[in-house]
């Protein structure tokens, strides 16, 4: 049952459940420290798993530097003592300014920095006591946050002009990579990419010195394009847990370590259908429904409708029964995370080993 997820005691669950799988984990560990050779390349973002285990199992895995999006996240991540912690998401008031001082302030050990990408968020950051420094935020084609090389001058016009220090480099998520599974595509994409950074890389040189100037770039569906260029640290997010619309990337040897144990509430013969517990409450909802999960050794069955609790499957010729137990494999796994307060952890003889706790799920 459930091809390579042994799972012991099934009727011991209360479902839905969210379960990760130890030896999954430390496979897909393993994978990006072979893959990127040196550790210290590597920034992986922290809202896939927004977990103090996980963040802990890096670090001693000799993963030290991680990316996060909220404060909370940034606080409670803080707590393990990772040797730098990046706000990778612009600050826009002062209530959220103060907060991240103070977090600054409250951990002493750990180097903080933040993005920009116009004067507003500069203005917000620029006297924060202790920040180690900030990254310009660059918009490569995904048209969500950043700023487009050609206002990148201007910028840094401003921050020159205020006598600002601690400028430390380019950040760029390149975003608009995600779901395109071609990878001759994704490589053309990246150069793209790769070639607007390092026309803003030659802007920051030219006005600020800089001794350590550092790029950050890159997401799941792209950041091994980018290997070959030994100065640039690489950022990639869902590869810890790993979900259904990455595995498409058939060049990464990733393993889905997450999934989500559900039943069958109901049946509806008539319609070829029966009605699962892993409802939009229980598993990512942002994906078209029928790409949100995908039943483990249930091939041809298709999720078809949700509701808060309820999945309902078109079974398409498998079967299912009333009580029967199913294994789901999610759309987005960083947002089934946040739905859960704790997961069950797995470990390679199918039994729970423990609990894994999303510490940061809270956005406040």
């Amino acid at each position: 049952m459930f091809s390579e997820y042994k799972i012991n005691n099934l009727e011991s669950f209360e479902t839905p459940e969210h379960l990760i799988f130890e030896e999954k984990v430390l496979h897909n560990i393993d994978s990006i420290i072979d893959l990127v050779g040196d550790k210290d390349r590597l920034i992986p973002h922290a809202k896939t798993h927004k977990s103090k285990d996980t963040l802990s199992l890096l670090i001693d895995n000799g993963i030290k530097k991680h990316k996060t999006s909220t404060l909370n996240e940034l606080e409670v991540l803080a707590e393990c003592d990772p040797e730098t912690l990046i706000l990778a998401y612009p600050v826009t008031s002062i209530i959220k300014a103060k907060r991240l001082e103070s977090i600054v302030a409250k951990f002493p050990n750990t180097k903080f920095y933040t993005i920009i990408s116009n004067n507003f968020h500069f203005d917000l950051i620029k006297n924060i006591k202790n920040l180690s420094g900030i990254y310009i935020d660059l918009d490569t084609g995904m048209n969500r946050t950043g700023i487009l090389k050609e206002n990148v001058s201007d910028l840094l016009d401003y921050i020159s002009s205020n006598n600002y220090k601690n400028l430390k480099g380019i950040h760029a998520y390149d975003g608009q990579t995600y779901g395109v599974v071609s990878v001759e595509d994704r490589v053309i994409d990246t150069q793209n990419s790769l070639k607007d950074i390092r026309d803003v890389e030659k802007l920051v040189k030219e006005k600020f010195s800089i001794n350590d100037f550092e790029i950050i770039v890159g997401g799941s569906w792209s950041f091994h394009f980018y290997i070959k260029e030994k100065d640039i640290k690489l950022s990639p997010g869902t590869w810890i847990y790993w979900d259904i619309s990455n595995i498409k990337q058939k060049e990464l040897s990733f393993q889905i370590a997450g999934v989500i144990l559900g039943q069958v509430i109901d049946e509806n013969k008539s319609n070829d259908t029966v009605t699962i517990d892993i409802g939009a409450k229980a598993v990512s909802s942002d994906p078209p429904t029928e790409n949100r999960l995908k039943l483990i050794d249930k091939p041809n069955s298709k999720l078809i409708f949700q509701n808060e609790e309820h999945g309902i499957i078109k079974l398409n010729g498998d079967s299912l029964g009333l009580g029967d137990y199913v294994l789901a494999q999610p759309g987005h796994a960083c947002t089934v995370t946040p739905k859960y307060n704790r997961a069950v952890k797995i470990d390679k003889n199918g039994d729970a080993s423990g609990i894994i706790t999303p510490h940061a799920r809270d956005r406040i």
